[in-house]
């Protein structure tokens, strides 16, 4: 791949990871039941009720997931496919962008939640912070992944291991789970 090329690519995964970030975003937290006056809260919504408000009449929510958002990053997720595939040269058929989309879009999930952990737990390490509304509003998309493994691994003198076991599992999905699926994808 020649440099302008590498350039181009590095634009397209840029730009389209934010966008991926932001629409994803959204959908957690609609889903964790967000406050909409929380200041983070109001910057993806304001970014995202352009295309999502006309969407809301054809595409309904899901129970507390807003099937609108996800539709969204799945296209940007096959779109950004799409130009990195044509930028390196390479055949793939709409089917096989529509599944490597969807496996996409699942491993996007993944990666905001594990960067959402992190965070929350680095963030956690500050006192003054857990009285932040934004730590409150990163505990509550953090808490549900979190929270089953609290139940089988209550804390033990006081330490918290949750956060890092919950890691671990969605790394473990990540690599037996979405990179077969990403595989199984590429080849239709």
């Amino acid at each position: 791949m020649s440099y302008l090329l590498n350039a181009a690519a590095f634009l397209v995964t840029t730009i389209f990871g934010f966008l991926i970030c932001l629409f994803l975003g959204r959908m957690l937290l609609i889903a964790v039941g967000a406050s909409f006056y929380e200041p983070v809260c109001r910057f993806v919504y304001a970014l995202t009720n352009p295309v999502i408000t006309p969407l809301r009449s054809v595409v309904p929510r899901w129970g507390r997931i807003e099937l609108a958002s996800l539709l969204v990053a799945w296209v940007l997720v096959a779109i950004e496919l799409s130009l990195l595939v044509l930028f390196g040269g390479h055949r793939i058929g709409v089917l096989g962008v529509a599944l490597s989309s969807v496996v996409g879009t699942l491993d996007w999930i993944i990666l905001i939640e594990l960067v959402a952990i992190f965070v929350y737990c680095v963030l956690s390490l500050f006192p003054a912070a857990r009285y932040d509304g934004n730590f409150g509003l990163l505990a509550r998309v953090v808490e549900p992944v979190v929270r089953p493994f609290r139940r089988l691994l209550p804390p033990v003198g006081g330490l918290d291991f949750s956060c890092w076991v919950a890691s671990i599992a969605l790394i473990l999905v990540r690599l037996l789970v979405i990179m077969p699926l990403a595989d199984l994808a590429a080849a239709a």
